[in-house]
């Protein structure tokens, strides 16, 4: 998708309950969380990132 992104891997709870997630994995976009509970695909990723506005 050629963007520019900082990825983070957080296994501390204390800040993975301080964005609201209650299932993992999750992933968070610009401080949201919009996916808990899933493994995603690439396809699935892209689409997440494309509706972020990336």
């Amino acid at each position: 998708m050629n963007i520019s992104a900082k990825v983070e891997y957080v296994d501390d709870m204390a800040q993975i309950a301080g964005y609201g997630v209650m299932g993992m994995p999750a992933l968070v976009i610009n401080e949201k969380p919009v996916v808990m509970g899933k493994v995603l695909n690439v396809k699935e990723v892209k689409e997440l990132l494309k509706k972020a506005g990336f």
